[in-house]
């Protein structure tokens, strides 16, 4: 592999692994304070609005999101000639979502990529993205659960991707395609733990 692709798919990590719901814990409650302390423990949006308020947790969408975004939008371009350019945005997206998963500024305990995953969403597309965020919110107003509306909206991306393809015959790259179908996988994934509260009726509700 060439090393400008190996370099600019760490970068695209390093990004990735930006922990921001810590650090606004940091901010706001000062150095000894671990959002994954708190709470559900988890290192996004819905725990940070629960233990440190909606401006914190606003911040840190925006920052995750810009996270997945930049990563798609301008890092493809450091590697162009080398690689497609389709084949480098799905790389690089995929090295951002594993990075905020996996952060290693935050020995691996990361996140579950929802405003991530939008960020890169919106960066492939940004209708589909909108189109996707309407799902998040219909999920999310009839569950009362951020998690059943992330789970939504990320099942709701691949299914655009197919109807846009195969049946309004609308351009999408094979690439694209393919990655948005691995996307549930993770989201599920990162969400196995609320999965398994709503199976048994326990999982919180946000309003």
């Amino acid at each position: 592999m060439n090393a400008s692709i190996i370099l600019v798919s760490a970068l695209a990590y390093l990004i990735g692994s930006i922990p921001t719901a810590w650090i606004c814990g940091k901010i706001r409650k000062g150095r000894e304070y671990d959002i994954r302390d708190h709470g559900s423990g988890n290192v996004g949006t819905t725990n940070v609005i629960r233990n440190l308020g909606w401006g914190a947790g606003i911040v840190t969408f925006l920052v995750d999101a810009m996270k997945g975004f930049a990563v798609v939008f301008w890092l493809p371009a450091l590697i162009t000639q080398t690689i497609d350019i389709e084949n480098a945005r799905v790389l690089l997206a995929a090295m951002s979502l594993i990075g905020h998963s996996f952060p290693v500024f935050i020995n691996f305990r990361g996140g579950k990529g929802v405003a991530t995953t939008a960020g890169i969403i919106f960066a492939f597309r940004w209708e589909i993205g909108l189109i996707c965020l309407a799902a998040f919110v219909v999920a999310l107003l009839l569950s009362r659960q951020s998690g059943v509306g992330s789970i939504a909206a990320s099942f709701c991306f691949p299914l655009i991707n197919m109807l846009y393809k195969f049946v309004l015959d609308i351009p999408i790259p094979s690439q694209m395609l393919w990655f948005s179908l691995a996307i549930p996988l993770f989201i599920v994934f990162t969400h196995r733990e609320n999965i398994s509260k709503i199976i048994r009726g326990i999982n919180k509700k946000d309003f």
